[in-house]
């Protein structure tokens, strides 16, 4: 009985290890897991803002598709506020060299995401004038 002695309290310590090993882990991936959730959910509304500025100029006429570098976006934006540092930025080149009655639009948004990175959706469309088509 004696050689036992103090032999539950090593088997305790050890349990009591394993244990908040496990609960460090798990809260550790529950982190991880929050922060690739919010990082997907600001991508997702980055492209959803994108995409309805590219949807209102498609609406305007092809006339008031005027050639601007670097210009803010047209539309009113819903949600562009909960994006940290929001820059939306909005490009359209007159192709008319190359293919009359066509428009290059691109529009981009940058914005600062986890960890003080900058994080960067762009998309680029053609817009072509429908008064002159055949």
């Amino acid at each position: 009985m004696r050689k036992n002695r103090g032999f539950s309290l090593i088997e305790l310590n050890c349990a009591l290890f394993v244990v908040t090993a496990g609960i460090f882990g798990v809260l550790g991936t529950y982190q991880l897991v929050m922060d690739k959730t919010r990082a997907l959910n600001e991508y997702a509304l980055a492209e959803r803002i994108v995409r309805n500025e590219i949807e209102f100029l498609r609406a305007l006429p092809f006339a008031a598709l005027e050639a601007a570098e670097a210009a803010p976006f047209r539309s009113q934006t819903p949600g562009l506020e909960r994006l940290v540092n929001a820059t939306p930025t909005l490009t359209i080149l007159d192709r008319a060299e190359t293919a009359p009655g066509l428009k290059e639009v691109r529009a981009r948004l940058a914005w600062t995401g986890e960890k003080g990175r900058t994080i960067r959706y762009e998309l680029v469309t053609l817009i072509a004038d429908k008064g002159n088509a055949p």
